[in-house]
């Protein structure tokens, strides 16, 4: 199996060395490593082998692609990988260089122990829903979310109003903050801070999440992942925001967006005797007494 490499430029001096000694264990395991440009430009000096190095600039580079995709940063950078990977066989595994991670495969103290692994080939691909975002009404192509799409108001502090219909059929008008649509992956993302389930990944399913609802009674809903959404933004004196994994794609006062379940997966790479519930436990620590707490006991 092949192995490229994507990652935002590093800022801090220990991540640079971090990538510096992660590229030289792989220099060692791989006869070609293909480099995101810009990534391999900021750190090119650390690399003592460039000749087994192929530089890739552009998503269609990787149109074709059936390895893994290393992923160095937080759970922000991995969710960038979703164009590179889109409609081919490639998996993605992540390197945690950001906080929290519940993505990522890896941290900054297992780089010896994955470069291991990935030699002796010991880790699992689980496959991951994807919505697929319809913007026909704006003349917008269409965009691919791992965790959510999300509708905000666009004037802070001013109430919303969103129609949402589940397979043509009306759901209700959520009047607040906005909402999320969130795929079982994202449920520990934007949702999961407004009141949403934690949701295992293998379930089929989708989660729409009010945020900061007007109205109390409104409460996170389960769907099934086969179901369509349409939202539908009526006229309203404040626009509403559309944002994909939470990067902006556009505001409109008016009309529809659908999203449904894409045909397209996202393939997440995990290392052995690795799973969602270790990572639950581990993230959030669950059964542990905060620090701030241990100390005076």
């Amino acid at each position: 199996m092949t192995i490229s490499i994507f990652g935002k430029v590093p800022e801090k001096h220990k991540d640079r060395e971090l990538i510096g000694i992660l590229f030289e264990n792989l220099l060692l395991i791989y006869d070609r490593i293909l480099v995101w440009q810009p990534l391999f430009e900021a750190i090119k000096d650390l690399i003592s082998d460039n000749s087994k190095i192929t530089l890739f600039s552009q998503k269609n580079d990787l149109k074709n692609y059936d390895g893994i995709l290393l992923s160095l940063g937080g759970d922000g950078t991995m969710l960038d990988t979703v164009d590179f990977v889109i409609g081919n066989k490639a998996a993605v595994l992540g390197v945690n260089l950001g906080h929290l991670g519940f993505l990522t495969s890896a941290g900054r103290e297992d780089i010896q122990n994955l470069c291991n692994e990935l030699q002796k080939n010991n880790f699992t691909i689980e496959k991951r829903l994807i919505l697929e975002t319809d913007f026909s009404c704006f003349d917008r192509e269409k965009h691919f979310a791992v965790n959510e799409a999300c509708f905000l108001s666009t004037n802070r502090g001013s109430i919303i109003d969103l129609e949402v219909f589940i397979n043509g059929k009306y759901l209700t008008t959520y009047s607040g903050d906005g909402i999320i649509v969130a795929t079982p992956t994202g449920s520990t993302a934007y949702s999961m801070s407004a009141g949403g389930p934690i949701i295992s990944p293998e379930s089929q399913c989708l989660c729409l999440t009010p945020i900061a609802p007007h109205n109390l009674t409104f409460r996170p809903i389960i769907i099934s992942d086969n179901d369509e959404i349409r939202v539908h933004i009526p006229q309203n004196d404040n626009a509403c925001k559309v944002l994909i994994d939470g990067y902006s794609i556009l505001e409109a006062n008016q009309g529809d967006i659908r999203i449904n379940k894409s045909t397209y997966d996202w393939n997440l790479v995990r290392l052995e005797n690795q799973d969602f519930f270790q990572a639950i436990r581990d993230k959030l620590m669950w059964g542990t007494t905060p620090k701030y707490l241990s100390e005076n006991i």
